[in-house]
């Protein structure tokens, strides 16, 4: 069989300086692979990063605490370089009780006095803080402690090619002797040290300081004192040297031996750089506030992360080098050479996908040596590879699609709200209404009221939500009945509290992508299912439905009919600490699509515009295709389909983590049948009955959490508002929220209901679909900042149309219409 690699460029190198090869993958004596499918799903183009290449062995992760110590071994064993690059960096991750990062490369470079590290965090924007100069100053202090120069970090400004200041780098990975590549989302900072029984006490696994996290409720204890310390006294010029001729330590000296002892970095309040701190010594203060493990639940973590042993770790690599030299790096690194061709076939087909925004190639294109330059065009196009990728795969699905995200923010024509609604007549002492500067909790600090104000509204502009809904639509429209499904998996709402502007503005996003909008993904199957009921009926309007957001009729069409072909899930905990039952979400941020068993995509890319579109945040992912292959009933029918075994052991790890069987608490042993035949209707059916019944289980025992419908005060049974304790009748606020700090004064559940939680199985749960609906909950963000860094900007206009990705892919050009 022979596969396309990549189209032939003018110059006849990719932008590695690798020729352009077509490879025919061949058995050791020579005789030509016999394909099982011609589908091929690699992205193609002379502008796409790298070329698939075979002969990978692939190992996933599906918890931190796996990762962490597959990574701990293998930088404990590394010859000569460790690679480290990330949205965020903590030099106190934790990534064994009571070890962090620290821990690890100080011991990695004293065995081994012949290994550098390299260290690349993002270099944040307020007002998000990611303490990245804390990291830089204590991984950089590593070097007096070895007593050579040993660990360079530098700090990673964002290249977007539209204001850069408010857009990230955010690819997450490792590389090892540029051998061995670390990819996904799981980045080396606080919370993600996690297992599979996602606990939910705050001081499991002796979590201490930021790394005992919760974003999403208000911290009510308090960390000792002696156990944290303050980075940004390792770097003042008093700091730096002993006084009085050495007969008082430096704050440097002290800070270096605190952290040796194992402290903890301290959490700031605010921006508090040291030069702001001596400016303004009385209007800045630290932060001791921690989570109380008596009263408050930590917030658990799903991810999924990949070890790349194989040709493609120097695809990885070279990613790294490029950039790190890019941004100015204190020591040029030499690009890792080009990996000869492997067609072995009992490993993987990998292939390292990029978005990159064309001023970041440029930067990483002038920063190449002249001799690599050779033969190779300057870049003229951003690269949107992750994209192309999901939109090859949505297309190539026959059975399932399977989407692990922590955002889904894509095009869904217009927002609608419920006229009848009164959210838009809140008072201004609501949670929701008004101008911004009148909202609750709104308008301060960093996020002023000007910029929320006076930003138009700019609708999502990538085309995932439309092609999901192509797709289904297409298994709807054909003469004889297919199934066809798609199951996707979020967090039931993003890292924040409710009460803060941005999370409520990725609220109002999300769920007008997935249910309220026009064309949102319910809605686009409910037209289908209108216009294949119109065209059985011979009505020559059929088509207007599909395409016309004003044509209304899909409305005809009950939501429930959806659940034939897209189940949407969240994922929760419960626990019992003291007098009180305590619930928290489970955090996904995965950022996966697995196809039919047969292909995964696995990386640091969200669904939203920023990650899609190319030209704002930086992301890396791996598009893999095992070459090996059984057979295997998937869907129900007694006929065996083709599945790979990556992308097959993949899922199924993820989906026996989730349902509760891995674990073994409170397993949903029911469910082995979803886990054997994914694209069986039986299974989709019995997914769906577990997840509605864990979701009545934790909305009858806990009234505070995202809802369908209300349940307390006049407003009952009505559409629950996004504080669920908001009376949208009364127009007042019944019973705290976890923002609040009197919620935590004592037991926030319903007593009865919470001893029946014991029936919960597994841990998924069904998206409450009704939770704010007709709710105006736009407050005026630009969807493009919708993501990790959420400082406004100029809106760069409203489109509801899917964009052209200008990837220049072979089979298409980068262009949707």
């Amino acid at each position: 069989m022979q596969e396309p690699i990549a189209r032939e460029a003018p110059t006849g190198k990719l932008f590695d300086g690798s020729p352009i090869t077509i490879n025919q993958i061949v058995d050791k004596t020579g005789v030509p692979y016999q394909a099982v499918s011609t589908e091929n799903i690699w992205v193609g183009g002379y502008n796409v990063f790298s070329s698939p290449r075979y002969g990978n062995q692939v190992t996933p992760f599906t918890t931190g605490e796996a990762y962490f110590e597959d990574l701990w071994a293998s930088v404990m064993g590394a010859s000569h370089s460790v690679y480290i690059t990330g949205w965020q960096v903590n030099w106190d991750a934790e990534l064994k009780p009571g070890l962090r990062l620290f821990n690890l490369l100080l011991l990695a470079v004293q065995e081994n006095p012949q290994l550098k590290v390299y260290v690349m965090p993002w270099k944040h924007s307020p007002p998000i803080q990611t303490y990245d100069g804390q990291t830089k100053s204590v991984l950089e202090a590593i070097n007096d402690l070895a007593g050579r120069k040993c660990v360079w970090v530098t700090l990673a400004s964002s290249l977007a090619d539209e204001d850069s200041g408010f857009f990230s780098h955010h690819q997450k990975t490792v590389i090892v002797d540029e051998k061995i590549g670390y990819v996904g989302g799981i980045d080396l900072c606080y919370g993600r040290f996690d297992d599979a029984r996602y606990s939910l006490i705050a001081n499991d696994k002796g979590r201490e300081a930021l790394n005992r996290y919760n974003g999403c409720v208000k911290h009510v204890g308090q960390v000792s004192k002696d156990k944290v310390v303050d980075p940004d006294l390792l770097t003042g010029a008093y700091d730096n040297h002993p006084t009085f001729g050495g007969l008082i330590s430096s704050n440097h000296s002290d800070v270096i031996a605190k952290i040796q002892a194992g402290a903890f970095q301290v959490a700031y309040g605010d921006e508090t750089p040291y030069w702001s701190r001596v400016r303004h010594p009385a209007g800045l203060q630290l932060d001791y506030s921690t989570l109380n493990e008596k009263t408050q639940p930590r917030m658990p973590w799903q991810d999924v992360h990949l070890r790349v042993d194989g040709p493609s770790a120097s695809d990885v690599a070279r990613n790294f080098v490029m950039r790190w030299n890019s941004e100015g790096g204190t020591e040029v690194l030499p690009l890792p050479q080009t990996p000869a061709p492997d067609t072995n076939l009992d490993k993987c087909g990998v292939q390292v996908l990029r978005s990159a925004p064309l001023g970041m190639r440029k930067a990483e294109y002038e920063k190449l040596d002249p001799a690599a330059k050779k033969g190779i065009t300057a870049p003229g196009l951003k690269q949107c590879d992750i994209a192309i990728a999901m939109r090859n795969l949505i297309a190539k699905a026959m059975s399932f699609i399977y989407i692990e995200n922590q955002f889904f923010v894509s095009g869904f024509g217009s927002a609608q709200t419920d006229p009848d609604s009164l959210a838009p007549n809140i008072p201004s002492e609501g949670p929701l209404s008004g101008p911004a500067e009148k909202i609750k909790g709104f308008g301060t600090g960093e996020m002023s009221t000007h910029a929320i104000s006076t930003h138009p509204d700019e609708a999502p502009k990538n085309f995932i939500c439309e092609l999901l809904g192509e797709r289904i639509g297409k298994a709807i429209m054909a003469g004889p009945k297919q199934h066809f499904h798609v199951i996707i998996t979020l967090p039931v709402h993003p890292e924040g509290t409710l009460d803060n502007e941005n999370i409520v503005a990725q609220v109002h996003w999300t769920m007008q992508s997935l249910v309220f909008g026009a064309f949102s993904l319910l809605n686009r199957i409910r037209r289908f299912l209108k216009a294949r009921a119109l065209k059985d009926k011979k009505d020559p309007t059929w088509q207007k439905v599909l395409t016309d957001a004003n044509d209304v009729r899909y409305k005809d069409i009950d939501i429930s009919a959806c659940d034939e072909y897209v189940t949407l899930l969240n994922l929760r905990n419960w626990a019992k600490v003291g007098d009180r039952y305590i619930t928290e979400q489970i955090y996904i941020h995965t950022k996966m699509m697995i196809v039919d068993d047969l292909f995964a995509l696995v990386g640091s890319a969200n669904i939203n515009d920023r990650s899609m579109l190319g030209s704002r945040d930086s992301e890396i992912a791996m598009l893999v295709s095992d070459t090996a292959t059984h057979r295997h009933d998937i869907d129900g029918s007694g006929n065996v389909k083709v599945t790979r075994n990556f992308a097959r052991k993949l899922r199924r790890d993820v989906w026996s983590k989730i349902f509760g069987i891995t674990s073994g608490v409170r397993p949903a042993s029911s469910l082995q049948i979803a886990i054997d035949q994914p694209g069986n209707p039986a299974s989709w059916k019995a997914i769906q009955t577990v997840a509605n019944k864990n979701r009545d289980l934790y909305e009858a025992a806990f009234d505070f959490i995202p809802r369908n419908r209300t349940v307390t005060g006049p407003a009952s049974s009505e559409p629950a508002s996004i504080w669920p304790r908001w009376d949208t009748v009364t127009r007042r606020q019944i019973g705290p929220m976890p923002f609040d700090a009197a919620f935590w004064a004592g037991p926030q559940h319903t007593k009865g209901a919470a001893e029946k939680l014991s029936d919960v199985q597994g841990y998924i749960v069904t998206l409450p679909i009704e939770w704010t609906k007709g709710e105006n909950n736009n407050v005026g963000f630009p969807t493009s900042l919708v993501a990790e860094n959420t400082v406004p900007q100029k809106a760069d206009g409203v489109s509801q149309k899917p964009v052209a990705l200008n990837n220049d892919a072979d089979n298409s050009k980068g262009e949707v219409s």
